[in-house]
């Protein structure tokens, strides 16, 4: 995973839950280390998290900072995500809830 670099411009975020079935976790965390290891070196990439909800079991969050929907768009043809993308809707408990948000100003702190 990767930590955001402030000195890097954000202009979109990606916030996407999924829900995933019970004997299907393993999976999706199998096709998921890939993606996690490798799209930090991505150059249009400045952070990716993956979370787990601590109170809703097998829910995880995606939570990814981009500089350009270019960057994610690439990002979602490489050969390390794409078996993920094509095995997702076998891995869902229920539809994932996945939000794109294009950023015209940023501010760090409260």
């Amino acid at each position: 995973m990767n930590s955001a670099n402030s000195s890097q411009k954000i202009t979109l975020v990606l916030a996407g839950r999924y829900k995933i079935k019970p004997e299907k976790r393993e999976r999706f965390l199998e096709l998921a280390k890939p993606g996690l290891e490798q799209t930090p070196k991505e150059p249009g990439n400045i952070s990716y998290f993956l979370y787990e909800d601590i109170e809703d079991s097998n829910c995880f969050l995606y939570f990814e900072e981009w500089q350009d929907r270019d960057a994610l768009k690439e990002h979602l043809q490489q050969p390390y995500i794409t078996p993920l993308i094509k095995e997702i809707s076998e891995l869902l408990a229920e539809d994932a809830d996945v939000r794109i948000y294009d950023i015209e100003k940023l501010t760090y702190g409260l």
